[in-house]
This record gives structure tokens, C-alpha cells and sequence, in this order.
């Protein structure tokens, strides 16, 4: 379990921005931040995540200029907490170790939050729709798909990179939630850019 001790990089301010709900709104975010000098790591509907701390006056800078455009920052506590949240989970299922470490999203999440889980899954469910643990498991299923498709790993590597247990832990709740194992699927999804190559 990853402790405060061993904290993750906190090297990146997330931001909750309302009335970006489309691919042209996420393009005009991206330039207008990187207009201010911002590295933006990370955008999707709704958020922009960008490298470095945000000082309140540097906030209240990408206030002006998004609003300019029609957008607006959102401050609200608990929207701030549900887009920490997702930043944690991220940060943590982009290391290549998540076995070794053994780490526990309940405890971890607890920790680094100061929150009881049980707290935080009900706030995230009623903000998000879905169960923090639904969530959690989706997210890291993603990580497995970009390895499936975009590596050559064993699945017993990718496995071990993506914090399951052993290879069929990984199998079952994969084909639980795509109805395809993990085998079948880099294969398709393989075949399928092949082809779109090939006819591009």
C-alpha cells in the first residue's frame, strides 16, 4: 500500500472547466491554456489537467481568458474532490509496478484524502453515476486495452503492470466487462487497424 511516505508526483493541477462538452470545445481549451504558457497533460470533456501548481492568481487568469470563450472554472468542493479523486486513480495506474507495490485503492485513496472510503465512493457515485469501484476497474481495463493493442506484452506481463493478481484474474473480469477475452480482442482490434491502414 502506497503510504505518504511514498507519495505519487503531485506535479499537476487539474481543472473542472463547465461548457466544455465537445471535441471543438476541448481543442479550444487546449490552445487557450498553452496560450497562457501552460503545459496541458491531459484533456476530456469537462477537465484539462496541466503541468505545474496553480496560484489563485494564475486562476483567476484562465477564468478570464475561458470565459472569453464561454467557458467557466468550476470551484465547487466537491466537484474538486471527484476530479482529485480521478487524478490519484490515474497517476497511480500509469506506473508499470502496480503489483509490486501491492497497492489498495481503498486505503490509498483513504489516505492521500483524509476521507473514509466509504465517504468517498458515496460522494463519487452520486456525482459520477457509478460506483468508485466501477470506476477504478474500468480505468484500469483501459490500460489493458492500450497495452493489448499497442504493445507486444505477454498478458502475464501485462498483468503484472496493471496491479491484477494473476492471469486469470485479469481474463475473467476483462471478458466480464467487454464480453471478449483478452486474447480475442487485441487480435480484432489489430486486425481492424490493419485494415484501415491498408484502405487509408
Amino acid at each position: 500500500m502506497i503510504t505518504r511516505s511514498q507519495p505519487l508526483p503531485t506535479n499537476e493541477t487539474p481543472l473542472a472547466i463547465r461548457g466544455m462538452v465537445c471535441a471543438r470545445c476541448m481543442d479550444v481549451v487546449r490552445q487557450e491554456l498553452e496560450d497562457l504558457g501552460w503545459e496541458v497533460t491531459q484533456v476530456r470533456l469537462g477537465q484539462v489537467q496541466v503541468r505545474g501548481q496553480v496560484s489563485p492568481d494564475e486562476l483567476a487568469r484562465i477564468q478570464a481568458v475561458l470565459e472569453k470563450q464561454g467557458f467557466s472554472l468550476v470551484s465547487d468542493a466537491k466537484v474538486t474532490l471527484i476530479q482529485r479523486i480521478k487524478t490519484l486513480i490515474e497517476q497511480t495506474l500509469n506506473r508499470d509496478d502496480l503489483s509490486e507495490r501491492k497497492i489498495r485503492f481503498s486505503d490509498f485513496l483513504a489516505t492521500e484524502l483524509s476521507m473514509s472510503y466509504d465517504t468517498l465512493s458515496a460522494l463519487f457515485s452520486a456525482s459520477e453515476g457509478q460506483t468508485l469501484e466501477r470506476y477504478i476497474i474500468e480505468r484500469r481495463l483501459d490500460k489493458v486495452k492500450e497495452r493489448l493493442v499497442y504493445s507486444d506484452l505477454s498478458l502475464s506481463e501485462i498483468a503484472h503492470q496493471t496491479g491484477y493478481s494473476s492471469v486469470p484474474h485479469l481474463s475473467n473480469q476483462f471478458k466480464r466487462l467487454t464480453g471478449l477475452s483478452p486474447t480475442f480482442f487485441r487480435t480484432v482490434r489489430r486486425d481492424k487497424q490493419a485494415l484501415q491502414q491498408q484502405t487509408g
